[in-house]
């Protein structure tokens, strides 16, 4: 099990810590000054900005290189395609021992680096430290998928609620992430898998042990959404992939626990395509859960589907019975199936896992 020590890290004081800020351009575009100038703006002095140019081809970069003469700031041209290459060449390139993310087209409050790095110090056990966001789009409101997927990571901070929802979804903004240089090298970088890079990358630390925290404070990332934004237009950041990314590690770290069959809560659309994919990462699907009366006496994908009412008794599964992976995702049901499920004496983790 890989497991970095943060020691030689906290022991310093603060301000003596160094931290570069890795930030993969490509095409900043007018974002890009506002971007650098938050982090050139920070209150904690010892950092180096390392900008990656990820094969620009718009002038942002040669305004920033006519305009800025911070001697904080390095650009180096990435040897490769891609923000993987970027990232891990800006990381192989780093001169301090603490790496803090960050994009192009957000901003970072000035007290995040003293903020998160004063946590790192506060919380040696912590390996990923990531902080609360606030998504904002340029004159508009964000969408309300935006705003509960805001508020869900925003609500995220403890190791354990972390733990506790990583197969849900990235429970760490990638732009506000910190960890160290040894860290993720140790883990072997940023990895192309076809699916997210960041997600990819904290399922990783997870199955290594790694532990994930944020300091309880005001946002400390403004986290842009508009429509260039890579997440919206690269097919590894779509739900299909996102999926493959989660069955794949969640089949490992189950698996790794000695479990090889589980049920599923939900019949639905995600619960069937969570199915075919956990089978095909060979963990063998016994049966569903739901709720729906109309699904009474069918089946979903060759397995029995059992009905649940709010008012019955439903023993937890012994050891070798495997766990359920609830995997409804409909607004609001998660928290009624996890009521339901922990007043029937189901414990998160061991007897259930949350992944939708």
């Amino acid at each position: 099990m890989v497991k970095t020590s943060n020691t030689s890290i906290t022991a310093k004081k603060v301000g003596d810590i160094g931290v570069s800020v890795v930030m993969p351009v490509r095409n900043g575009g007018f974002y890009l000054r506002h971007s650098v100038n938050s982090i050139l703006n920070q209150c904690h002095e010892k950092l180096e900005l390392l900008i990656v140019n990820d094969n620009s081809t718009d002038l942002a970069l040669e305004w920033l290189t006519s305009s800025n003469h911070d001697k904080r700031i390095r650009i180096i041209d990435s040897p490769g395609e891609g923000i993987i290459d970027a990232l891990n060449f800006g990381i192989d390139s780093a001169t301090h021992p603490v790496i803090a993310r960050m994009d192009c087209d957000d901003i970072s409050q000035s007290s995040r680096l003293t903020t998160q790095l004063t946590y790192m110090v506060d919380n040696p056990n912590i390996d990923v430290i990531g902080s609360t966001i606030s998504l904002f789009k340029d004159h508009k409101e964000i969408g309300q998928g935006y705003k509960l997927y805001q508020n869900w990571i925003n609500s995220l901070c403890d190791q354990n609620s972390i733990a506790n929802n990583i197969f849900i979804e990235s429970p760490i903004a990638h732009p506000s992430a910190m960890f160290t240089k040894q860290m993720i090298q140790e883990l072997g970088g940023y990895q192309d898998q076809g699916w997210p890079e960041d997600y990819d990358l904290w399922c990783r630390a997870y199955l290594k042990g790694m532990k994930f925290g944020k300091p309880q404070s005001n946002p400390l990332v403004q986290w842009r959404d508009h429509d260039q934004r890579t997440s919206r237009q690269d097919e590894r950041y779509n739900q299909s992939s996102f999926l493959n990314c989660k069955a794949h590690y969640l089949s490992q770290f189950l698996h790794a626990k000695g479990v090889n069959q589980c049920s599923i809560w939900g019949a639905g659309r995600v619960g069937a395509k969570l199915h075919d994919l956990l089978e095909a990462n060979k963990l063998s699907i016994s049966h569903f859960y739901d709720v729906n009366p109309k699904l009474l006496g069918t089946t979903k994908k060759g397995k029995p589907i059992h009905l649940i009412s709010s008012n019955q008794t439903l023993t937890p599964p012994k050891p070798g019975q495997g766990v359920c992976i609830i995997a409804v995702g409909s607004r609001g049901a998660r928290e009624k199936i996890q009521r339901f499920l922990q007043r029937n004496a189901w414990c998160i983790q061991e007897h259930y896992i949350l992944a939708a």
